[in-house]
This record gives C-alpha cells, sequence and structure tokens, in this order.
C-alpha cells in the first residue's frame, strides 16, 4: 500500500487534515475495501504532536526515520513554521521535489515553502503574496506566478491558503488518482454546498428515471435481428438461440423477446395487434429531407413495407412510415430542409 505522510509541528491545524486524509480510507458511506493509500504522521520526535486545539497525535516516523518508499509528502499549516524544528523539514522536501514527488502545503505551511525558493519555478498560491513575499524576502523570486485562488497545482506542487483545505485536499486526490475525477468534483461540490442544497441540486439533475430502450414482443427473433442490422444499423452480439435480444445503435436500444416465452414467463395470455400496429411507432431522425427520401427508398428496397411515403406536413416535418416484418410503424423524419 503507498504512503502519504503527514509533517506535523507543535500547534498544527488540524482541520487541515481529514479532508484528504478520510478519502483515502473511505468511500461516501463505508471504508474503502482495497484502499490504495495509507495516511501516515512524520514529526520531529516521536512524542505526541499536540494541534492548536490541544488535541494530540502520534507519530509514524520521525524526520531521520521517514520511509522512501511514500508517494506525496504534506506540510499541514500551522503556527510551528517559523519555529526551528521547521528548519529540519527542509532537506525533507528537498528530496521530494527532486525525485518528483507529490508535495503540499497549505497556509503557512505555504508560505514556509516561499521561504526556502521552493516556489520559484511553479505557478502557487498561499496567504496573499504579500505573506510570501515577507516569509520569503530574498528567497522568494516568483509572486509573478502567485494566482489568487483557493488551492492551486503545478508540476506536483500543491498549495492553498489557509480557509483552501477542500480544495487543497481535492487537488492531491486529483494526483493521486484516489478516485476519477468527477467523483473528486462532487466530492468537493457535496462539501462546498452542504447535504440540504447538494440533494436538492441533484433532485433537479437525476431524473428518477433514464428512458432510452423500446422493447418489443417477436414471433420470430432472427427474422427481426436481420431486418433493424441490415436496414437501420444496429449492433448486436446476439448468438441466435437465446430467447431474449439486446440491440443497440448509439446510446439507444431495441430489446426483443419471444411472445410466447413471455407468455410463460408471467403465466397469463395478451392480445397482440395482427398486420401494421397502430399503436406505438419506432421514429429516426435523418439531418434533412433529403435523407428522409433517401432512407425510405433504401428500407423498402431491403424489404420494409411501406406505409406512408415521403411528405412534408405543414409544421415543417417531412416524414414517412414503413413497418418491420412484425409490423410495428417506424417513422423516418426531420425537420431540417
Amino acid at each position: 500500500m503507498m504512503k502519504v505522510l503527514y509533517v506535523l509541528l507543535p500547534q498544527f491545524a488540524e482541520h487541515e487534515l481529514p479532508y484528504l486524509s478520510q478519502p483515502l480510507r473511505s468511500d461516501a458511506m463505508a471504508m474503502k475495501d482495497n484502499p490504495k493509500y495509507e495516511n501516515k504522521i512524520v514529526a520531529e520526535s516521536m512524542a505526541p504532536v499536540e494541534a492548536i486545539s490541544g488535541f494530540r497525535l502520534l507519530p509514524d516516523y520521525t524526520f531521520e526515520t521517514i520511509p522512501s518508499d511514500y508517494t506525496a509528502l504534506v506540510l499541514v499549516g500551522g503556527y510551528g513554521w517559523r519555529s526551528e524544528a521547521a528548519e529540519r523539514v527542509e532537506p525533507l522536501v528537498a528530496n521530494a521535489v527532486s525525485k518528483g514527488r507529490i508535495v503540499g502545503a497549505i497556509c503557512n505551511a505555504a508560505s514556509w515553502m516561499a521561504s526556502k525558493g521552493f516556489l520559484n519555478n511553479v505557478c502557487h498560491t498561499g496567504n496573499g503574496v504579500e505573506q510570501l513575499r515577507l516569509w520569503g524576502g530574498e528567497r522568494y523570486t516568483n509572486a509573478a506566478n502567485y494566482v489568487n485562488a483557493q488551492a492551486v497545482s503545478d508540476k506536483n506542487i500543491v498549495t492553498a491558503n489557509g480557509s483552501g483545505h477542500l480544495e487543497f485536499a481535492c487537488e492531491i486526490l486529483n494526483l493521486l488518482k484516489n478516485e476519477e475525477p468527477k467523483e473528486i468534483e462532487m466530492y468537493k461540490t457535496f462539501y462546498k454546498m452542504g447535504l440540504v442544497e447538494f440533494s436538492e441540486m441533484m433532485s433537479k439533475v437525476q431524473p428518477r428515471f433514464t428512458f432510452n430502450t423500446i422493447g418489443l414482443f417477436t414471433t420470430d427473433n432472427a427474422r427481426m435481428v436481420t431486418f433493424y442490422r441490415d436496414i437501420f444499423g444496429f449492433k448486436t452480439e446476439w448468438n441466435g438461440t437465446d430467447p431474449n435480444v439486446e440491440m443497440t445503435l448509439g446510446t439507444s436500444r431495441i430489446i426483443m423477446f419471444p411472445r410466447d416465452a413471455f407468455e410463460q414467463m408471467t403465466s397469463r395470455q395478451y392480445a397482440y395487434p395482427k398486420g401494421t400496429n397502430g399503436t406505438i411507432e419506432i421514429s429516426f431522425d435523418v439531418p434533412c429531407f433529403a435523407d428522409v427520401d433517401r432512407e425510405y427508398e433504401r428500407a423498402v428496397s431491403m424489404g420494409a413495407k411501406p406505409v406512408f411515403a415521403p411528405t412534408t406536413e405543414p409544421w415543417g416535418q417531412r416524414t414517412c412510415y414503413v413497418a418491420d416484418p412484425e409490423g410495428n410503424l417506424i417513422e423516418i423524419s426531420s425537420f431540417v430542409e
């Protein structure tokens, strides 16, 4: 399992940890079965490290025993980045940067990065460019690439201001490829909006149902498969014997099932239309009027039953109808002249 290391100095800001550490180990509702990463703490000694709140965490490693097989080094903000202990972090960061490891620094840790020259070749942010100048002095030479944003990721270095812990976490999660980018963006949106507003948004953008399939109860699957495959370009992996048929055209589907098998499955009988079925239609759009005529002639020449020749209707649609081998109506139309 790959390691994400968190450098904690005395009086660290513990609220900057959970948005990153928690999703590495758990999904929305439960612990991950096979997490990619484990969270480990690095400090100046193995003694408990006290946070600003007074909570204390036990380190896994010291600056001297830090493992070599880690993926990311995260400098957690707080009041300790002006201390002597912070000076001992510089070689750890220099080593991580030289090896192309992910390095994250938030709040005062970003200011400390500026003071050591680690931000001079990357776009970055922090608690304001003036604070970076104040901390960095002559060693900070890249104010031109300061970005006024909650968090910035560039060349595997992620920086954030003190209120950007959520955005900071998401930038690192993306670099770690912990989830798909869209899932990480959803995670960020959820915590930015809160449960109530997020739920209201999702109820509007996610319909209760999706509709992309027409089902046909058939007397001859093989004949129907040939018809829709050859004339309308549907694709299928049907083996020629199974009762259930699935055919696709882009994101649309036709499914077929024998009438007698359906009656046996549901233990009842049904009435079926005879001849041309005027109950429903299957409708295909084509780019323009000329395509309506062309596809109508092609379908009829390949065995479709002609029902209604191409006609331009008063509402501006050119349309026509044919029927498949079992009498189901098929419309071919366009609104583009």
